[in-house]
């Protein structure tokens, strides 16, 4: 009889050798170190490069947190109704093509406060939008068995992408300036969509209604969170501990940057 050590090692060996499981991982723990990257960067470039005010900074935090605050429940119903891996992917797309306008604008003299911010909303838009359609994927990826075990090496990895995305930021940077220093975050969404679309794994169909409305289906989610005890706790954590992430990002680039 085989022992419960070694079901969980065969469990454990298998999940590694997942091939879609790799790529999703791969392209998602990229895509976590890249956004560090800009996290570090546009502050830099906002204040340094644009002389920007405590004033701008402030607005140019919020213009890019704002998008998943409005955005969130619609990005989740939208990964429901389509196609998850084509919704990571067109973000992916989308963001990556929106940072690039920003080098390529400093390198002919051009860029402005203002396309920062555009810029700053379009990432927050279509990463809310990634987000919500990633989760849902992994699910789909691997054995109802190794969704704890899976979702573990997500959390870890995702800590270890953050930590390090934001000491290549600080080190590209002081090498490159802070323009050219979000050419890797270019280069992290571009690893993601390509680790995606190479996922093999078939979607579910979708069993939603063809008239139904976006609305209503946000509805239907909202009470299914809302009569479920967990659930309901973990969605009040979550956004608590995600609103003070958003206060923090703000307030560590006025102190860090802008002067008194």
């Amino acid at each position: 009889m085989t022992s419960r050590t070694d079901a969980d090692e065969t469990a454990a060996t298998s999940l590694w050798r997942h091939r879609d499981f790799r790529r999703y991982l791969m392209g998602q723990t990229a895509s976590v170190a890249g956004s560090s990257v800009s996290s570090m960067a546009i502050p830099v470039l906002a204040v340094l490069e644009l002389n920007a005010t405590a004033a701008q900074v402030a607005w140019l935090m919020f213009l890019g947190q704002l998008p998943p605050a409005l955005l969130a429940l619609h990005a989740g119903a939208l990964g429901d109704r389509h196609s998850k891996k084509r919704q990571m992917i067109i973000s992916d797309l989308v963001s990556a093509a929106a940072l690039a306008t920003v080098p390529a604008a400093a390198a002919l003299h051009a860029l402005t406060l203002s396309q920062l911010m555009v810029v700053a909303a379009v990432q927050g838009a279509a990463g809310v939008l990634q987000d919500a359609a990633s989760i849902s994927l992994l699910p789909t990826l691997v054995d109802r068995s190794l969704i704890q075990r899976s979702n573990s090496r997500v959390g870890a990895l995702f800590a270890v992408a953050a930590t390090a995305g934001s000491n290549l930021g600080a080190a590209l940077t002081a090498l490159l300036g802070p323009a050219r220093a979000l050419l890797g975050d270019v280069a992290s969404f571009l690893i993601s969509a390509l680790c995606t679309a190479r996922i093999q794994a078939r979607e579910p169909r979708c069993t939603r209604a063809a008239d139904s409305r976006l609305r209503t289906e946000i509805g239907e989610g909202l009470r299914y969170v809302y009569s479920d005890h967990q659930l309901r706790t973990l969605t009040l954590v979550n956004a608590t501990t995600s609103f003070g992430l958003a206060v923090l990002n703000t307030l560590w680039a006025l102190y860090l940057f802008v002067p008194a």
